[in-house]
């Protein structure tokens, strides 16, 4: 009896050990789901202390001009907005401000027409006045708000970057005309939050398929007739992650052009291969990943707390995580960053000059996403965060619908009633939700796969960074978000060494798997082309047949691999086992045989 217990206790422990780190990850998955209760609970509360304002429709209304035209921006300056537009009348010697601005107020959700007087400035109409006078082509393009001074964009030709400017100083929701001298103080932000580095001629390596080696990291070339991104530093192989396509196959490694970006996981690639435009890619080191992403060549801009970039069409974070909105539109320009006042809120801001099309894409770096896109002619915010947005007709029109939304994005002045007797308060929105996107960033490593490079290194550095950064991270008051972050960071710390075991395992049976296949293709390929003239060619096929067969058996016991796969291979091989017995005893019963 003592045997047979014995016997039971060794067989759970062989069991426990097999199944180590399957234990590991269902302790993690505990304390995360205690992580993400207490997160929404923290959430919550921090929403009745500071107020929330989400983004929401809150109605739809119309701005009616006296004459028809075409819409093009619209700007609050305190509770008015100024409406620009474009008015064609034929044959008029002189254009008026009524011809390309309105004032409205903003009352109970609707737009009332005021009177011109906030732009009535003699010198601003005389100026006004001899730019559409000697300027036959002027038509108003956009308003643009730099430091507390409104621009007033106008072009003057058929190209885009012939403009006339009129600056006002905001002050106290009055306007005082500047001048019509300062174009050159209207210009957009760098388009691109960080430094191309080009390559040099040391980061090439010499072999059978050279390469170009970007810090070590991810390994890159435009020969053999595609453009290769590899993430072993292998030049014996022409193959890799990513590879297509490109114009001139007979190019060498120096013909091409390399630039690059190390955004910490993040590697931004630009590659020109010879006689071509430049190509756009964004390989992630912990995941191995590329995605080409053109919109990148007009504009990158880094995400807050160094989460990831977003461009005109999307967004890539470092954990991986990344979405492309529908089909792009070309030649969008980064126009500004709008931060609201709750800390975790952000709205970037595109812009195309050429078609006047603005793209609105609000970012929150606790959830760490994107809400879907506002693609306009025309927005404004007003103090309270009201977010007025429009799309011009095609034709002229004396009425413009608007939409009207309610959004986070109020004016960093205007603050809401606050419970200041909260310990939340004492502790402040901004810290809170800093704290709190960090956490969300530490979900979102738990829940990769086994393919993260170093997960559970990353997810013990971050869990602990977090409890040793903030104060109050294990206080009653802040829902004690403290406790399942230190067992995070602990059951992290004893799973490093066997998520080393099953990451060595997986590639091994991939190995093997790769291995198998090539073995499989082979001899059906023998199969097909072998003539059967004798009866030594029939038994040495069968023999081979077998043979694999056997060995695809016994790698359906290799842990990890794809064993329905094998499975796959298995029937065929029989298949054409049965095929080939058939015709062998079709063979033997021949007069000849």
């Amino acid at each position: 009896m003592a045997e047979n217990t014995d016997n039971n206790k060794a067989s759970q422990e062989i069991h426990l050990e097999g199944n180590t780190y399957e234990i590991i990850q269902n302790r993690l998955n505990k304390q995360k789901g205690v992580l993400n209760d207490k997160l929404i609970q923290l959430n919550d509360a921090r929403k009745e202390v500071f107020g929330s304002l989400e983004t929401k429709l809150l109605s739809t209304d119309r701005i009616n001009t006296e004459n028809n035209s075409i819409a093009k921006d619209i700007i609050a300056i305190g509770n008015i907005c100024i409406f620009g537009y474009n008015v064609h009348i034929g044959l008029r010697s002189i254009t008026k401000l009524s011809d390309v601005f309105g004032i409205y107020s903003f009352k109970d959700g609707h737009f009332h027409s005021e009177s011109l007087s906030i732009l009535e400035d003699d010198n601003f109409i005389d100026s006004f006045t001899n730019l559409f006078k000697y300027y036959r082509d002027t038509v108003f393009v956009k308003f643009s708000v730099i430091n507390n001074y409104l621009y007033m964009v106008f072009q003057i030709s058929d190209n885009a970057s012939d403009i006339k400017v009129f600056k006002w100083l905001i002050e106290d929701d009055k306007l005082t005309y500047i001048d019509d001298r300062s174009a050159h103080e209207f210009k957009y932000p760098p388009q691109h939050e960080f430094e191309w580095e080009r390559a040099q001629r040391d980061m090439q390596q010499e072999g059978a398929h050279p390469h170009v080696s970007i810090n070590d990291k991810v390994f890159v070339e435009t020969i053999g007739g595609d453009l290769t991104i590899k993430i072993e530093n292998n030049t014996d192989s022409g193959q890799g992650l990513y590879s297509e396509p490109v114009n001139n196959s007979d190019q060498t490694l120096d013909d091409a052009e390399y630039q690059f970006a190390d955004l910490n996981n993040l590697i931004l690639l630009k590659i020109k291969p010879y006689q071509e435009t430049f190509r756009h890619y964004i390989y992630n080191h912990k995941v191995k990943e590329v995605v080409r992403i053109d919109t990148i060549k007009d504009a990158a801009i880094l995400l807050p707390d160094q989460q990831g970039v977003i461009f005109s069409n999307g967004y890539y974070l470092q954990t991986g995580e990344h979405k492309i909105f529908g089909k792009s539109i070309p030649s969008m320009k980064y126009d500004k960053t709008i931060a609201a006042p709750n800390g975790e809120d952000y709205l970037f801001v595109f812009y195309n000059p050429d078609d006047g099309v603005y793209i609105l894409m609000s970012y929150n770096i606790i959830e760490q996403t994107v809400n879907t896109p506002i693609i306009c002619n025309g927005y404004t915010c007003f103090d309270d965060g009201t977010l007025v947005y429009f799309k011009s007709e095609k034709d002229p029109t004396k009425h413009h619908a608007v939409q009207i939304w309610q959004t986070p994005y109020s004016a960093t002045d205007f603050v809401p009633d606050i419970d200041t007797n909260n310990y939340l308060y004492k502790i402040g929105n901004k810290n809170v939700v800093k704290a709190m996107a960090e956490c969300y960033n530490l979900l979102n490593l738990l829940n990769k796969k086994d393919s993260y490079e170093g997960l559970y290194d990353d997810v013990m550095q971050e869990s602990g960074d977090i409890v040793d950064s903030y104060y109050w991270i294990n206080e009653e008051s802040a829902f004690s978000i403290g406790q399942p972050l230190s067992e995070i960071k602990n059951i992290a710390s004893t799973a490093i060494g066997e998520f080393e075991k099953v990451v060595q395992a997986k590639k091994e049976a991939a190995n093997l798997m790769t291995d198998a296949t090539q073995k499989t293709v082979a001899l059906k390929k023998n199969i097909g082309s072998t003539r059967y003239e004798k009866i030594d060619d029939f038994i040495e096929v069968l023999a081979s047949i077998r043979k694999l067969r056997g060995e695809l058996i016994t790698l359906k016991e290799q842990k990890y691999i794809d064993t329905e796969k094998l499975v796959t291979f298995d029937e065929e091989l029989l298949e054409s086992n049965d095929k080939i017995s058939g015709k062998c005893v079709q063979f033997l019963t021949k007069d000849t045989s």
